[in-house]
């Protein structure tokens, strides 16, 4: 069995609590899932499993379950997952996922959704909730305000409904399509998800647009959400609305009032705030409600750090402003989206406002179960990074390394951050340099996650993916070298160049396993072939030099689309990336680096980004060329780039030979260490590493400054994090199991 940590969250009992946890496997060990099952440590619960990432041998490698979970008020609750199992699942959930009449339907138990088929207006046809029906023309949107002020109106796409998902205990389906106008021409891409829950009187509801347009930008003026009412009186009406950081300030309405609540940058640079945000912040919710209809509570997801947010409720309904038309818009660069989360919990007239505010908080701060580390390690999905006898400073620093970094509020911005080095040089002219999740920050949070247990490097590793796959990936370009591929660090994020030394994956896969969303899988596979269109230039065909170090750093992301795939073709190139590195060392004599007209250096930085892309191919394809000629560059290294006092310089000319801080040479030095047993490469970076963990400390007194539309938490850019964390993890791992640490 594998033990399922529910760690102590809310002071309330949660019953039939829909749950979910991904769950690694060592290959070969779960090849049927007939008897799989989710426990208490007694009796099974109702759960679902789907396949996101298998072996070679078509083993089962990640499994997504969701589960109803009953989880004790102020404590904490063990489940399982079991792998023989023939025990019955005693449950009175409902849910049903069918088609009648051309439309989708979904029935929960607690709601019957009937949703609008292709050709019709809207998305919602009708949301029943005990005798209440809320009918097509009470259920407006999402509709988008262009520049103008003119509305255009999401519609069901083209290819109707696809059913992901169909229960028993949750349901997802999908549609894409455009936004019409009142013409029916149509303007900004969208897809919308919809996730319902055996049993429960809520909803999901994912709405992501994407610009697909011709033209550098687009600007949005709003975005809306409406819930009307078509029958009520102004007498039955109560609402309320709410925002929170500690406690929730709820204010009560009736129908003779507007309440109204802006998040804005002004209200939160004054707002107080000690929790790690990516975990939770706050709760925005609005809610309406008559004595004969009942009413809905409307939450919006990380309101606040998404902000401009707004929500408005009066006696003919609330009104979800996703982007507030009052707050000026939002301009999309052309292949940029933005995903939104709502919640909307549909609920009788005498449902205590405090109810609804528990809930919009279980949304806000949902229950996840842990897995120990040793499962991750047990199952070899990832790379060596578990140590048994721990260091203290080791892990005080990894962790203060990952909690204390820039971060940033704001629509486009949340879930990156602007690098304060790229920004001090001057590459923005004066705009914030935002890095993109260079270094692939997901995936160095997501091992953080696996190898420590704490929830909130999971919650980090969630909010910059999302991010990631939105903002800083160009979903369309009519430059084939432009389209699918990740913009470097730029400002406003997407107007950076393509460099195919600067694509990641690897968190992207994370991402997909984690939660199952196919965007995340589909954006690492599109990013990939952007690679591979980079990698057919005639500037990629030349041998060695620049080429060599920028083909080496795109062999990271072959691999691990490789890796994830199990396809061929991500490694077609593989071959004639090796010929260039041969090339480059065969030139200079060693991996030298053009710098100055009349220099070539030795750059320890770039020597390392060569040795680590190749390690990485040699462990799934190991050749004696690539093993001797990794040694050999290591050995050139210790030879010729080590300080007197054991660090390595920066770069090899007297007006740049500083001390280098660069922990990607403690990757190098533990390659060598695997290809050869020998510690003395490991010894070689005892002092960069000590050096590292002795430096100044993390600080945790963010300053907050306004940016544009952006508000800004100072501190080093998440690149410190994502470019260190595995190289030290590495390393730490493996000079503790050899004895020297």
């Amino acid at each position: 069995m594998i033990k399922l940590h529910f760690e102590k969250l809310s002071r309330f009992e949660r019953i039939n609590e829909p749950c979910n946890v991904a769950i690694p496997f060592p290959q070969g060990e779960l090849k049927d899932l007939s008897n799989i099952a989710i426990t208490d440590g007694s009796k099974i619960v109702p759960s679902q499993f789907r396949i996101t990432a298998r072996w070679a041998d078509d083993s089962v490698k990640w499994l997504l379950a969701n589960f109803l979970a009953d989880l004790p008020g102020n404590k904490s609750k063990d489940y399982y997952f079991s792998f023989n199992n023939t025990g019955i699942i005693s449950t009175t959930e409902i849910l049903e996922v069918s088609i009648k009449n051309e439309r989708v339907n979904i029935n929960t138990g607690k709601l019957q959704i009937e949703f609008c088929k292709n050709g019709e207006s809207g998305i919602f046809h009708s949301i029943t909730h005990e005798t209440a029906t809320y009918e097509k023309g009470e259920i407006i949107g999402p509709i988008i305000y262009d520049n103008v002020g003119k509305i255009w109106k999401a519609h069901v796409g083209e290819q109707g409904w696809e059913i992901i998902e169909d229960g028993p205990v949750r349901a997802i389906i999908q549609t894409k399509g455009k936004h019409l106008n009142a013409s029916g021409k149509d303007w900004i891409d969208y897809t919308l998800r919809i996730y319902a829950y055996a049993g429960k009187p809520w909803i999901r509801l994912d709405y992501q647009i994407i610009n697909r347009e011709d033209g550098k930008e687009q600007e949005i003026k709003g975005i809306e959400l409406r819930l009307n009412s078509c029958e009520s009186s102004v007498n039955d009406i109560q609402t309320a609305i709410a925002t929170s950081n500690y406690k929730s300030k709820i204010v009560k309405g009736t129908g003779y009032e507007k309440l109204y609540h802006l998040i804005d940058a002004k209200e939160l640079i004054y707002e107080a705030n000690e929790h790690f945000p990516e975990t939770f912040y706050g709760t925005f919710w609005a809610d309406w409600r008559d004595d004969k209809k009942g009413g809905v509570c409307a939450t919006i997801f990380q309101a606040h750090q998404n902000f401009p947010k707004a929500m408005e409720v009066d006696k003919s309904g609330i009104s979800i402003r996703i982007v507030p038309c009052e707050a000026g818009g939002v301009k999309f660069i052309q292949g940029m989206g933005k995903t939104h989360r709502i919640f909307l919990h549909f609920h009788s007239a005498d449902e205590a406002i405090e109810e609804l505010n528990i809930r919009s908080l279980q949304f806000q701060l949902p229950d996840r179960p842990v897995l120990e580390p040793e499962v991750y390690e047990r199952a070899k999905v990832f790379d060596d990074i578990f140590v048994k006898q721990k260091i203290d400073s080791v892990e005080i620093f990894l962790i203060n390394l990952a909690d204390s970094r820039a971060k940033a509020y704001g629509i486009l911005h949340w879930g990156d951050a602007p690098d304060p080095g790229y920004t001090q040089q001057g590459r923005g002219n004066g705009e914030p340099v935002w890095t993109n999740n260079e270094y692939d920050f997901p995936h160095a949070a997501m091992l953080m996650y696996a190898k420590s247990g704490e929830r909130r490097m999971l919650d980090y590793m969630l909010v910059a993916a999302e991010h990631w796959m939105d903002v800083d990936v160009c979903h369309y370009s009519n430059d084939p070298l432009r389209h699918q591929a990740q913009i470097i660090h730029s400002t406003r994020h997407a107007t950076g160049e393509v460099e195919v030394s600067h694509e990641w994956v690897e968190g992207l896969f994370d991402y997909y396993h984690q939660t199952g969303e196919q965007f995340a899988y589909d954006t690492a596979l599109g990013i990939g072939e952007n690679i591979l269109r980079q990698l057919a230039q005639p500037k990629y065909q030349q041998k060695g030099k620049i080429n060599a170090r920028e083909t080496g750093w795109a062999l990271r992301a072959l691999v691990a689309l490789y890796k994830e795939t199990y396809d061929e073709k991500w490694l077609e190139p593989a071959e004639k990336i090796i010929k260039h590195f041969e090339a480059w060392k065969e030139e200079y004599g060693a991996w030298l680096s053009p710098y100055t007209d009349h220099t070539s250096i030795r750059v320890p930085f770039m020597i390392s980004i060569a040795v680590g892309s190749l390690m990485r191919y040699y462990r799934i394809r190991p050749q004696a060329t690539i093993k001797n000629m990794i040694i050999d560059a290591v050995d050139d290294m210790i030879e010729n780039c080590m300080l007197e006092n054991g660090l390595f310089y920066y770069k090899e000319l007297p007006s740049l030979r500083r001390m280098g801080n660069n922990t990607l040479t403690l990757e190098t030095l533990t390659n060598a260490y695997e290809l050869t047993g020998n510690t003395k490469y490991l010894k070689a970076g005892l002092p960069t590493f000590k050096n590292t963990i002795n430096s100044s400390r993390m600080s945790f007194g963010f300053s907050k400054q306004i940016s544009g539309d952006a508000l800004i938490l100072q501190g080093p850019g998440p690149k410190m994090f994502a470019q260190s964390f595995y190289p030290i993890t590495a390393f730490y791992t493996a000079a503790t199991k050899a004895g020297i640490l």
